[in-house]
């Protein structure tokens, strides 16, 4: 676990500002870890985990709540992807297209 999702965890959740040196973690903290950890994985702020964090996982209205933050990232994530797709469409459209000249040059050329 990096220092910053330890950091975040012992602040957020068990609200204790305990040096490194002196922090015990037992089965149940892991699970907030992993979040924690998962959540940045994702591209989620600092901001945005915590926010996650904040719902309760036993009451229902917080269950939707959390659901529209991984569906607001999940798209956000879509759509850097698809804005990726676009660029190597372009590199790949400049690269045909240099090819392409290359060879009508060989062929002038013979």
């Amino acid at each position: 676990m990096s220092d910053q999702v330890l950091n975040d965890y012992d602040t957020w959740i068990r609200r204790d500002e305990t040096g490194p040196a002196k922090r015990q973690y037992g089965d149940t903290d892991l699970v907030y870890l992993q979040t924690i950890a998962a959540l940045y994985t994702m591209g989620f702020t600092a901001e945005e985990v915590a926010t996650y964090l904040q719902f309760d996982e036993r009451d229902q209205r917080t269950t939707a709540q959390r659901l529209r933050l991984l569906t607001r990232k999940r798209k956000e994530r879509l759509a850097e992807i698809h804005q990726c797709e676009s660029q190597v469409a372009a590199i790949d459209y400049l690269r045909f297209h240099l090819n392409a000249g290359s060879q009508n040059v060989h062929d002038r050329t013979q």
